[in-house]
């Protein structure tokens, strides 16, 4: 079973509940109105940078974005996939990069941490380099493939096995420069979708 949530509705709600106009939206995101437009009626989901631009001017998270409040219920129940995150019904995050998707590995984006697999088909590089969160730790464990890890102008070549930490506050990217795919596990504190 799989999962996809569009962020476009969470959007507008937002923008709306600030009597924010899209244009201001948009010009204070650094995007266009058409893309805005796009993502509200859920014509595309947006690349990561475009919603953590977002959620920035809305005063929220990437974490809020992708959250229903009015499905959120806390409670001890038996029901095990409050707790367990079975491989077959990972909820999957979409993006418009064919090149780069993302598997939450938790139930939810409720807790502390964000953690989740990445899959990067071969050859996902990209131009922009952002900070994603404020403050806490971002660690990164290669399952598959090669990364390069880039903090600020410092490259990081990764393999198969080896980790890195870092603030996500300093400027990064993450590409798969290789001729095959690469996976690793990302777990952020706090949580930045």
């Amino acid at each position: 079973m799989e999962n996809s949530f569009n962020v476009g509705i969470k959007i507008k709600e937002l923008r709306s509940n600030k009597n924010m106009s899209a244009k201001d939206l948009a010009l204070q995101a650094k995007i266009s109105v058409g893309m805005l437009s796009q993502l509200e009626n859920g014509s595309t989901q947006g690349s990561v940078e475009t919603l953590r631009k977002i959620a920035r001017v809305l005063d929220t998270t990437l974490a809020q974005l992708f959250t229903d409040e009015d499905n959120l219920e806390i409670k001890c129940t038996n029901d095990d996939s409050l707790y367990v995150v079975k491989k077959d019904n990972r909820k999957k995050i979409s993006f418009p990069d064919p090149l780069y998707n993302c598997e939450l590995l938790v139930p939810d984006l409720q807790g502390d941490i964000e953690f989740v697999l990445v899959n990067l088909e071969p050859n996902r590089i990209t131009n922009e380099i952002i900070p994603h969160t404020k403050g806490g730790e971002e660690c990164n464990y290669v399952l598959k493939g090669e990364i390069v890890v880039t903090l600020n102008d410092k490259e990081f070549n990764l393999k198969k096995g080896d980790c890195i930490r870092f603030n996500p506050e300093i400027p990064h990217k993450i590409e798969n420069r290789s001729s095959k795919k690469a996976s690793y596990i990302s777990a952020i504190t706090p949580v930045s979708f």
